[in-house]
């Protein structure tokens, strides 16, 4: 999505905000190379270890260093799932900070807003614009992620320490639920910023309420199975995605009758 093919407000968000979307979608990509990269190095090194006649499981005489390299280095691979983990669960909380803050919260702050209100731009289509150009890449971007973690994650079952889908960094990374997560995250920061209308304060409480869902999740998902938990945690995210999205509009019409 590039400001050639957009019109109007669209247009002029991603004008106004290109360097956070040009650096963002270069650590999506670094990341993205990272992951890759990391089970490329892990992979040659599966196979100089088969080379060597050593073993894991049946150490022999001679092997203890080749053996302790290789783990070290599967291990290395785990922890850098875990720390990609840690980012996606984090990804919401940075989605609706930049949302409450930088996109809504500062024109709503400095009152800037009013000259998009007074070219022909009605209140309802400045928010849309605001709400559908992140949406639209976060919904493609946190997607791309998720499968590229999932790849990651598979090939942990071809080391000595494999991640089970259960594992809350590993579920909460993988399937459709990080990008109804992301969606949500992006629908609180908006309406956040337009209850508070101040930049500051609409990023904190934003990154509070992203961060205490975050642990609720957690706290309340049952037992089960990975497709039947992820469908369902994902229909609940975007109910609320759904509902925080339109008290925006609500909140919105209220103060501009």
């Amino acid at each position: 999505m590039s400001a050639i093919t957009l019109r109007g407000p669209e247009r002029l968000v991603v004008r106004q905000h290109r360097l956070v979307l040009w650096v963002s979608g270069a650590l999506a990509l670094a990341g993205i190379a990272l992951v890759a990269g990391a089970w490329w190095f892990t992979s040659s090194a599966a196979d100089d270890f088969a080379g060597t006649g050593c073993s894991v499981d049946h150490t022999v005489r001679g092997c203890g260093i080749q053996v302790r390299h290789f783990l070290s280095i599967e291990w290395h691979y785990s922890r850098l799932l875990d720390y990609a983990g840690l980012v996606m669960a984090a990804l919401p909380a940075l989605i609706g900070l930049f949302v409450a803050g930088p996109l809504i919260g500062r024109e709503l702050e400095d009152g800037t807003y009013r000259i998009s209100w007074s070219q022909s731009v009605s209140p309802a289509r400045w928010l849309a614009a605001k709400l559908a150009v992140p949406g639209a890449l976060t919904a493609a971007g946190v997607a791309v992620l998720s499968a590229v973690y999932a790849w990651g994650w598979s090939r942990t079952y071809e080391t000595d320490y494999p991640a089970q889908s259960s594992e809350p960094l590993v579920y909460g990374a993988m399937g459709p639920v990080p990008v109804a997560h992301a969606l949500l995250g992006l629908a609180l920061g908006a309406l956040i910023a337009l209850l508070v209308r101040r930049t500051m304060a609409s990023m904190a409480l934003t990154v509070a309420v992203s961060l205490a869902l975050t642990v609720a999740r957690e706290a309340v998902r049952p037992g089960g199975y990975f497709w039947p938990l992820q469908l369902t945690e994902t229909a609940v995210l975007l109910a609320l995605a759904a509902l925080a999205t339109a008290l925006a509009f609500r909140v919105l019409r209220r103060y501009h009758a």
